[in-house]
């Protein structure tokens, strides 16, 4: 029986590519293998970004379905490394605070840190795919999410499997 959902919030609850795209005019995983990397981040997150990013296509209808669950959901969202942990964890609280969303803010200092909340009780909605893959690992189930329709039907076979 599922007894804790997990939610990333980039990718899944709010759209950080869109603004970091249109901050540097490419996506992040262009700019990780490159030497800008380091100073975007820096002014991504000095310019508070996470703050202001936009609801992610289809997060409302999302988070309405895991609420209607009735399980209870945690966000577990990685603040990209202990450089800037607590400013990006301070960032995405208001974020969360400032959209409505109370539920109980996991923010790790990078998301390996994430298959550490995984047992056979949890399940993490993401959309990067080695996290999944370490969470599942670790004994939790793992929702990829690449879009509202597809995660909600692979949350709904869990949820029956695992009764």
């Amino acid at each position: 029986m599922i007894t804790k959902i997990y939610l990333d919030m980039d990718g899944v609850l709010c759209d950080f590519e869109k603004r970091y795209k249109k901050l540097f005019d490419e996506l992040p995983e262009y700019s990780r293998r490159n030497k800008e990397w380091s100073e975007n981040w820096t002014t991504f997150v000095e310019g508070e970004q996470f703050k202001t990013l936009d609801w992610f296509p289809g997060a409302k209808t999302l988070l309405k379905t895991v609420i209607d669950t009735g399980i209870d959901v945690e966000i577990l969202s990685s603040s990209g490394g202990k450089k800037y942990h607590s400013l990006v964890e301070d960032h995405k609280k208001f974020w969360l605070q400032n959209n409505g969303i109370n539920f109980k803010a996991n923010i790790v200092p990078g998301r390996s840190n994430k298959a550490k909340y995984a047992n056979s009780k949890s399940i993490l909605i993401d959309d990067t795919p080695d996290v999944i893959e370490s969470f599942t690992k670790a004994g939790g189930y793992g929702i990829l999410h690449e879009n509202v329709k597809d995660t909600v039907k692979k949350l709904n076979h869990i949820l029956h499997v695992a009764k």
